[in-house]
Parts: structure tokens; C-alpha cells; sequence
């Protein structure tokens, strides 16, 4: 898995992509109504920081370094907290984090959620309000016009979102302390005219503070867009925010800056995360050889760098330190990312050790500069590794949707089991607000069916289908709520090791909005189907897409399943079970029942009563593993069940 990072490719693949399979805006951020859900990527907290107290001083500086641990700007140094904060968003940031404006308030819900879709339609967004500072004074030097002072950002349109249109804009205000009230449009930017135009580079904005007026204690600034207010449309991003004294417009073009821009790829092969029993079976296949790392200089010289990664457990104890050296790393105006092998893709000397349960590291990675840093906060990333009950290719984190048109449209994702396991269920990324029906001016709202099917392999592509669900449906959310919805199915279906297809079917023709992470990259692992067969996927990123499993447990040992079988009048549903079974008749119908549950060793762990043919067995309070379920007729007649407990 690699990063979305090379702009050639992006053309490439923009060339080769079927209209039968499409990306769209989310008209939700899942990263902020979950704000605890990230599996495998970075970890969101969704908690702000510690507010500043009284006014602060020149310089302010802000690079939204902290994007790997919250969602949302620091209230050291901002007022308001309605931005995204993201690792993702944007191409080629100058450094790690960005803030984002797009239509969503702070819980990642529209503004204007009834609002039609339109390709003209703006309203008022986002807004990121600086904390007061003191423009009167610097030290002892009371501070007027002639100190060269000037607000300098760089800004994006699109990035790896949503393209503004040109009724869209970006915009500056400046506080004036004596009137209390604010100046409008100090600096103003409308989107672009070809809404299909991808801008995929920073570009500095430079304001002069020049009108005495703003000279005052309390001085403050914000940014604010608007944009289609019913969605994650129309996005922006800013980085590297500086409000100083001495600045000059010809020679503040570049920062001595040294950071790591995106977190890089995980250390497995194939995943970003899988379950541990999996990786247990066979730690060689897994883990990867080397992974990837994209660092830039925004410097104008070539520096002298350091790089290291250190591998930590739950409990914060260091597993390992690999150091990877100094090397020379030339600005990223001329010389692009960093290009040597050695700190760009290192090598993996590490295996992590067989696990017991579900497990999760932090992997630190940290880049120092022998030759000054503007910010040392932005050379570190922080990395979540998780070995937890699913699979996944994704990062944690979505920038936009992927969908497949045409009714009964299919999509599959290709895994590779290395043991006998059981499907329990699906985590998905479904677009958490509204419908599909927003997209076509139809009011927002309505469920759109779908089943589950498996497909086993056929020559690289999925091929027979083996498995399907009952029809189940989407969950969206039309009010802020912070759990996040598995859809467990009633039986597990069991897989044999090798290679499976998993995946959906839709009813709409419009197709089901999913999250897509255009970062981590594994669209060959993806597949849909439109009506004409299976075709791999075109889209760089990976679909938000989890297969929930559950260790497949082997028949106890002398148990003669096939002969009790034969002679029971009773079936049990759903077995395995997770908090009740049920017991059903299916031969003569008894008015009374008892039951006695066994452990495998023989012991009894229960007995009661079933008054009914068809009567239900709390088993929530029941560890996991293999039981013998006893049943008694009212006729004497005895049955005798495997019964599997999974919670």
C-alpha cells in the first residue's frame, strides 16, 4: 500500500476510470460524528486543546502540527472549533495537518442539511477565529505601521476533496478593537471557474497589517468560506499561518521547515489492520518489507536529516528503535520529496510477536534537522497499528465517496485468510447523512437496501457467489449520534483459509455512497460490477470497508455431532450465539422443555426450564467457547446439541 502522492499517476488514473464507478463528496464527515471509530490510521480524538488565557504575542504561528490526535484547531490559539483538522484532505501539504472548510458544522453534520443540491448555491460556512493578540505592543516596542507586519498562509482549493466552484470563496477578516466590530474581505479568493479543476499545490497569501487602526491589544483575524452548505463540498485547506513583525514580501517565500507531510504507510503488507489470530498464522506473509515515507524541506537549501521509528505497546513500553541515519534531503521546491531509499521507503527489521487478544501499537516516527526547524512540532508522527476482529485497507479516515451506479450494482474486496474463520458482520463507512437522492434534487432522506454477498476467487476476480444476506440497510444518521452501527449477521458464515470476495449489493441505481480513503491505495483489491461483469477498480485509495470475524472454533473432540444430529427434535438459532439462542420444535411439538448447559469438560454451568416449543436462552453471561446443550422432552425423549458461544 502506497500513498496517493504522485500527480502523474492521479492523470493516469483520472484517464482510465469507468463511468460505472464514480467518487463523490460525503454529504457527512464520519470523522468527526465518530469521533473514536479510526481502526487502523491516525488516532482522532475529537477533544480540543487547553485554552489560552488573556492576549497573545507576536509571533503566531500555527501549522495544525497536532492533526494525528484531534480533529479540531487548537484553543491555545483559535476561538472556535467548526474546522476539520486532517492528515488527509490535502495534496502535498507543506506539512503535516491542515485545517479544511467544506459545508459541515463541528459535530461533521451540514449546515443546511434540507438544502437542495445546486451547481450555484453558497452560503456561509466555516469560520476559524483567532484568539486576541496584541498588535500594540512587542516587548518594549510599541508596534505601528513601518514594522513590516503582515499576516502570511498558504492555501488549497480541492486537495483530495471537493473542487469550489467559482460562487465559492475563501476569505480574511481583520477585528477592528476601537468599533468592536469586524472588516470584511480584507483578502478574498473565489473557487475555480472549471469546477472539475484540481489544484494540487499551496500557494502563499500575503496581507499586509498597513491601517493604524489595527494597531491595538486585542487585535484578531479569521478565515471563512462559503460554500454549498449541505455537505462536505467545496473545500479549502491552510497551512503554515504566520502573524510577525519584519516580514517582506520577496524574501518570506520559503520555511526553514523539516517535516514528515502525511503519516506514512502501515508496516503489514497487505492491511492497515487485521485480526491478530490472523497475523498470528503467519507473521512472515504479513508483515511488510519496508513502508513509506514522504518528507519534504520547504527550505531553500539542502539540510542534513535524521530519522528514526520506535514501536510502543498498549502499555507504552518501547518494542523497538530502528534509526535510519542522517542523510541530505534538497528543498521541496526543486528536488520534490525526500528520494533516498534509506529514509523514503525503510526497511522493516521488526515482527511483532504472536498475540493473545486484540492489540494495538503506537508507532512513532521522528525526523530532526541539523540546520534549524521553524517547527519541531510537525517532525513528529504519531501512527496507531491495530490488530483488533477486522479487516482493513484503509487509514482510518475518509476524504470522499465511492459509489457504484446501475440497480443491483455489486462491489467486492479481495481478502486472503490464513486460517479458518467466521464472517460475523460489516463495518462500513456509509455516508452517515441524508441520501443518495440529494445528489439527483431530490429531498434528502430514504434507506437504500442492500445484501451481503461472498464470492470465492476465480483467476483474480471474484467468481462464485457461495453466500448472501437477507437485505439489510444503510444507517444514516439524521441526528448527532456517536456510536457507530456493525451490522452483525444472525448466522456467521464460515470461511476456509485462502482467498475470499466480500462485499455488497444495492438496489438503488444511483448506488450507495461509502467512504474512500484516498491515501493508503489498494483499488486492486476492489472490484465492481454494474451489470457487465467485474472490473477492478480505477480509483486510487481504498474503500472504508471492514469484514467483521470472529476466530473459527474446531468441534470438541468425542463429540458425535453427525449421530446426535440424527435423533434430535430440535434446532438452535443462531449458533454460535452471542446473548440468546433460541430452541425450535422441529419434529413433535412438547409443551415443556428442559434444558441443562454443559462445559466441554462436563461440568454443568446451567439448567432450567423452556415452556414453550419455541422459547429463547439468554447466553450474553456465558463465556466463549464449545457447550453441550441438553434438551428433555416432556415424552422423556433426550437431544443433545453443540451450542458455540461468540460475543
Amino acid at each position: 500500500m502506497f500513498k496517493l502522492r504522485i500527480i502523474a499517476c492521479l492523470i493516469l488514473l483520472g484517464v482510465l476510470m469507468n463511468a460505472q464507478e464514480g467518487l463523490r463528496p460525503m454529504l457527512g464527515n464520519p470523522n468527526l460524528i465518530y469521533p473514536n471509530l479510526n481502526f487502523s490510521g491516525t488516532k482522532k480524538q475529537g477533544q480540543q486543546m487547553a485554552k489560552t488565557t488573556g492576549t497573545l504575542s507576536l509571533p503566531f504561528f500555527e501549522d495544525f502540527y497536532y492533526a494525528c490526535n484531534s480533529s479540531y484547531p487548537s484553543q491555545s490559539l483559535w476561538t472556535d472549533s467548526l474546522l476539520y483538522i486532517n492528515t488527509g484532505m490535502a495534496r502535498a501539504p507543506l506539512s503535516l495537518g491542515v485545517a479544511t472548510f467544506d459545508g459541515l458544522n463541528k459535530k461533521g453534520f451540514p449546515y443546511k442539511p434540507n438544502q437542495v443540491y445546486t451547481s450555484s448555491g453558497s452560503d456561509w460556512a466555516d469560520t476559524l477565529t483567532s484568539q486576541p493578540i496584541n498588535l500594540y505592543t512587542s516587548g518594549s516596542q510599541t508596534l505601528q505601521v513601518s514594522d513590516s507586519v503582515a499576516l502570511i498562509f498558504y492555501y488549497q482549493q480541492t486537495g483530495n476533496g471537493d473542487s469550489p466552484e467559482a460562487q465559492d470563496s475563501l476569505m480574511v477578516d481583520f477585528y477592528h478593537v476601537d468599533s468592536s466590530r469586524w472588516v470584511n474581505k480584507i483578502w478574498a479568493l473565489k473557487g475555480n471557474a472549471n469546477p472539475a479543476g484540481a489544484d494540487t499545490v499551496f500557494k502563499r497569501a500575503f496581507i499586509w497589517i498597513d491601517t493604524a487602526i489595527y494597531f491595538r491589544n486585542g487585535f484578531r483575524f479569521r478565515f471563512r468560506n462559503k460554500a454549498q452548505a449541505n455537505g462536505n463540498f467545496d473545500n479549502w485547506h491552510i497551512d503554515h499561518v504566520l502573524l510577525d513583525k519584519g516580514r517582506s514580501k520577496l524574501a518570506d517565500t520559503a520555511w526553514n521547515d523539516l517535516t514528515i507531510a502525511y503519516v506514512p504507510s502501515s508496516l503489514l503488507k497487505n492491511y492497515s489492520s487485521m485480526p491478530w489470530y490472523q497475523y498470528n498464522a503467519n507473521p512472515s506473509k504479513e508483515m511488510g518489507i519496508s513502508y513509506s515515507n514522504f518528507i519534504r524541506y520547504n527550505g531553500t537549501s539542502t539540510v542534513n536529516t535524521t530519522y528514526e521509528r520506535r514501536i510502543f505497546d498498549a502499555a507504552n513500553t518501547q518494542l523497538d528503535l530502528a534509526s535510519y541515519g542522517a542523510s541530505n534531503l534538497p528543498p521541496f521546491k526543486s528536488g520534490g520529496w525526500q528520494h533516498n531509499v534509506v529514509h523514503c521507503k525503510p526497511s522493516i527489521s521488526y515482527t511483532f510477536a504472536a498475540m493473545t487478544d486484540s492489540t494495538d501499537f503506537t508507532i512513532k516516527h521522528y525526523m530532526q534537522s541539523l540546520g534549524g526547524d521553524i517547527s519541531v512540532g510537525n517532525d513528529t508522527v504519531y501512527q496507531y497499528q491495530r490488530f483488533r476482529n477486522y479487516y482493513a485497507y484503509d487509514d482510518g479516515t475518509c476524504e470522499t465517496g465511492y459509489y457504484v451506479s446501475g440497480t443491483g450494482g455489486k462491489l467486492a474486496l479481495k481478502y486472503d485468510l490464513n486460517v479458518a474463520d467466521t464472517l460475523r458482520g460489516l463495518r462500513i463507512y456509509f455516508d452517515p447523512v441524508g441520501s443518495i437522492n440529494t445528489y439527483t434534487n431530490n429531498s434528502i432522506g430514504g434507506l437504500y437496501k442492500f445484501k451481503v454477498n461472498v464470492y470465492t476467487d476465480a483467476a483474480g476476480s471474484p467468481g462464485t457467489k457461495i453466500f448472501t444476506s437477507d437485505s439489510i440497510y444503510p444507517f444514516y444518521h439524521q441526528v448527532g449520534h456517536n456510536v457507530f452501527v456493525d451490522y452483525k449477521f444472525a448466522t456467521p458464515f464460515l470461511l476456509s483459509p485462502g482467498i475470499w470476495y466480500i462485499g455488497i449489493q444495492q438496489y438503488a441505481a444511483s448506488g450507495i455512497t461509502i467512504g474512500f480513503d484516498r491515501n493508503y491505495d489498494s483499488h486492486t483489491k476492489l472490484f465492481y460490477d454494474s451489470g457487465s461483469g467485474w472490473n477492478q477498480s480505477g480509483y486510487y485509495g481504498s474503500l472504508m470497508f471492514h469484514p467483521i470475524v470472529g476466530q473459527y472454533i474446531a468441534p470438541p473432540v468425542g463429540l458425535k455431532e453427525n449421530e446426535s444430529r440424527k435423533i434430535s427434535s430440535y434446532k438452535i438459532y443462531p449458533n454460535p450465539s452471542d446473548e440468546f439462542c433460541r430452541v425450535f420444535s422441529c419434529c413433535n411439538i412438547q409443551s415443556h422443555i428442559t434444558y441443562s448447559i454443559y462445559s466441554i469438560e462436563g461440568k454443568l454451568v446451567r439448567s432450567g426450564d423452556l415452556n414453550d416449543a419455541l422459547d429463547q436462552l439468554m447466553t450474553k453471561d456465558l463465556t466463549n467457547g464449545i457447550y453441550i446443550l441438553e434438551l428433555k422432552g416432556q415424552d422423556n425423549s433426550v437431544a443433545r446439541e453443540r451450542l458455540i458461544i461468540q460475543h
